[in-house]
């Protein structure tokens, strides 16, 4: 009753303008009054109503549309990807994961995802026992306000980047986009200089030829999806392929909008924490050479970390969390603060220096995307003239959106 009524509803919801054109004229004919009585029935105001709508929308991009097998089109978004494919945290609404309309391209019972759970999430630990009487010990079971805890990568991962290319191109080094040999390009290439350095946590002063980069990083991998199956196409993308016309870029174009550029083949979707150090050149090819050459000794080790200071490192960036969970700006980050004789400054090293604060860094829910690949929707396209057509076309354009964003 509630699902007919929102659907009545918002049907007659287009109509109260000519209510109010009917009254205004004198005129209350009945169908009117019979339309504001079965909005007065619902009872359902229209903030409730895009409430409504918004979560049913989330629901559906989360849980249909973003899953291998089904087929996106790059290029309304291209450039500016971050808008719809989470990889950084934004200022507002991080509650959510992936706004790509997607579109289904092979039979149901033909594909299915093989899921890989990276790194499973572990329990809480049970409370003490007491000894003297067992049957006064605390119930071993977690309260339900407990989170599980989900470990992350027990390794840093350290990437030297020369340039800001080679920055973003580390950042994004687990995405594949077939025809983007930079995939960076489809995320970024249209945002604002102030954008970029605010999702890596540095001054945009920095985002310039002169400086060097050290990237570090710490993963959470959640789970992992791969396409799998005998994939048999739709009969409705066999008929788009039929018309597409040999020689006309419309009929390709057309086909590209109802079914879009590139198929969703495997992702994978977890946390990342990271930290961006800025170098000056000379600092930063010491520092490389000297890592390059360094051995696994905890006396090395030592010895390395004094590049992560300012000391040395001529900005320091923030701490970042990817997947924006407000408690981590609140409450975690200020405690990576270390003093020096220079100055305080946050450092992601802390992390495994207080075991304490790792484990409330693993209860943080949030998750990002990954990983991404993509393949060109070519690849599905039975071998025809057709299939040539629309890869030669789709080159084209995937190679203009590249040379000119």
């Amino acid at each position: 009753m509630e699902a007919l009524n929102s659907t009545v509803c918002d049907a007659v919801r287009s109509h109260l303008s000519a209510c109010d054109t009917a009254m205004a004229m004198g005129r209350t004919e009945p169908w009117v009054t019979l339309v504001v009585a079965v909005c007065v029935l619902c009872g359902e105001t229209e903030a409730s109503a895009a409430a409504r709508r918004q979560a049913y929308y989330d629901n559906e991009l989360l849980s249909d549309n973003f899953q291998v097998g089904r087929s996106l089109n790059l290029m309304p978004r291209y450039g500016f990807l971050t808008l719809s494919i989470k990889v950084f945290s934004n200022r507002g609404d991080n509650n959510w994961l992936f706004r790509e309309n997607t579109v289904e391209v092979f039979e149901k019972n033909s594909y299915w995802s093989r899921h890989t759970p990276v790194r499973p999430a572990a329990p809480p630990p049970p409370p003490p026992q007491n000894p003297d009487n067992p049957e006064d010990s605390p119930s071993t079971t977690p309260a339900p306000s407990q989170t599980p805890r989900r470990p992350y990568d027990p390794h840093f991962l350290i990437d030297f980047c020369d340039n800001v290319r080679d920055l973003l191109v580390a950042y994004f080094d687990n995405f594949y986009i077939e025809g983007v040999p930079e995939p960076h390009r489809a995320f970024t290439s249209s945002i604002s200089l102030k954008a970029t350095a605010q999702h890596l946590g540095i001054h945009q002063t920095y985002l310039s030829s002169e400086y060097s980069f050290v990237l570090v990083r710490l993963f959470r991998r959640s789970r992992r999806a791969t396409l799998a199956g005998h994939l048999a196409l739709t009969g409705s993308f066999k008929s788009a392929v039929g018309r597409i016309r040999v020689g006309s870029m419309e009929s390709v174009n057309q086909f590209l909008d109802q079914y879009g550029t590139h198929v969703i083949t495997e992702y994978e979707v977890g946390d990342v924490l990271y930290q961006v150090y800025v170098f000056g050149n000379r600092t930063y090819s010491d520092f490389k050479n000297n890592f390059a050459m360094s051995q696994s000794s905890e006396n090395e080790l030592m010895r390395m970390e004094r590049y992560f200071t300012p000391s040395h490192a001529l900005h320091i960036g923030r701490v970042k969390l990817a997947s924006g969970n407000p408690e981590f700006e609140v409450t975690i980050r200020r405690e990576l603060l270390k003093i020096t004789v220079f100055r305080i400054y946050h450092s992601i090293f802390m992390i495994f220096k207080n075991k304490e604060l790792e484990k409330r860094l693993e209860q943080l829910d949030g998750e990002v995307i990954l990983g991404l690949k993509l393949e060109k929707i070519t690849k599905i396209v039975p071998k025809s003239p057709e299939r040539h057509w629309l890869g030669e076309i789709l080159d084209n354009v995937l190679s203009l959106f590249y040379v000119t964003m």
